[in-house]
């Protein structure tokens, strides 16, 4: 009897004593790398595979902000195509920079730190079936390593990645004009709506610059539509060397352009058609052409409307810059107009 007690009694006092257990922190459980590249495989653009391997990338990472890079056609240059960072961010700006600064030998195989100034984060350059770095998904300050991971998805993503640059190839071919170096029409109804909605997501300002060629006519009448036709390409040539890498030139028809500035307020626009007037204005057109000597002098009238001070949609943009741009047509001619302020309730 005594020994059951004190039996009893030593399994009760230990289970008095018995030390509370400390919480061990779990390893981050590993990602379905399959299951990720069939998501980022599903889109057949590449900016909807770098916007599917960020989201990913940061829900493995444990990332909060992260950016897409994508070469662009035109530069040859990276360009931000999408992300969680606002323009005029200090993280964002050091991305950039980060990006910039290196060469097409540079890129590491896989995922590998990015610094610059302040910034940490994780780069994972993506690849085609060439060897060439086509876009880069950057993570800013990753509290869990997953570049192992990151790596493999881009391996396994790369057949993806060169079907994208197909497609892309076959697009720059259908938003391309025929006759000038810069996009068609049908390019610019997509593009400036885009913009738009990029402009009023961020609250940033975009600029539109509408311009028409003076005497455009005349060539066409006394040299030759061929010779009207190589004008235009030459427009566009000196045109893009004026305005900014992620600024678009696009012939809207005939002998009229328009340029989107993304980023840019009237006053920013004002100073890109100043240079670009000059450069159309200051040297003789077809100079290489038998029967011109020493070549075509033209001059061009430009009007500039901005978002959100000038219109609020598209066709108010369209409209306002070209009103601007036809007072100068029907007066002085080689000139600049900014378009009339907005005001509240006007949806003329």
């Amino acid at each position: 009897m005594s020994t059951r007690r004190s039996s009893a009694g030593v399994k009760a006092a230990r289970a008095e004593k018995a030390p509370a257990k400390t919480a061990v922190p779990r390893e981050p459980r590993a990602p379905g790398i399959v299951e990720a590249a069939l998501t980022v495989s599903q889109r057949l653009d590449l900016e909807g595979q770098l916007h599917a391997f960020l989201d990913v990338g940061r829900t493995w990472s444990g990332a909060a902000d992260g950016v897409g890079f994508a070469r662009d056609a035109e530069t040859g240059g990276m360009v931000v195509v999408n992300g969680t960072l606002r323009p005029g961010d200090a993280r964002l700006e050091a991305a950039v920079r980060a990006i910039a600064e290196r060469s097409d030998t540079s890129w590491a195989d896989g995922a590998f730190p990015l610094r610059s100034g302040d910034l940490r984060a994780v780069a994972v350059p993506l690849r085609g079936e060439p060897e060439a770095v086509v876009a880069v998904m950057v993570l800013l300050d990753p509290p869990i390593d997953a570049a192992a991971w990151l790596t493999e998805l881009a391996q396994r993503a790369r057949p993806a990645v060169a079907n994208a640059m197909t497609v892309r190839s076959i697009r720059e071919l259908t938003i391309r004009d025929d006759t000038a170096s810069c996009f068609n029409r049908r390019y610019f109804e997509e593009f400036i709506l885009e913009e738009l909605s990029r402009a009023s997501r961020f609250k940033a300002p975009m600029s539109l610059i509408f311009f028409d060629m003076d005497n455009l006519k005349d060539v066409n009448t006394r040299h030759g539509h061929a010779a009207g036709s190589r004008t235009l390409l030459e427009v566009s040539e000196r045109v893009i060397g004026k305005i900014r890498k992620f600024d678009k030139l696009f012939r809207f028809g005939g002998d009229e352009f328009c340029i989107v500035l993304p980023e840019t307020e009237w006053h920013g626009a004002m100073e890109v058609a100043e240079r670009v007037r000059e450069a159309i204005s200051s040297k003789p057109f077809l100079a290489s052409l038998r029967g011109l000597g020493a070549g075509q002098p033209m001059t061009a009238s430009f009007g500039i409307a901005s978002f959100p001070l000038h219109a609020r949609t598209k066709e108010e943009l369209v409209q306002r810059a070209d009103r601007a741009m036809q007072r100068v047509k029907t007066t002085v001619k080689n000139a600049i107009a900014i378009a009339e302020r907005r005001k509240d309730g006007d949806a003329t």
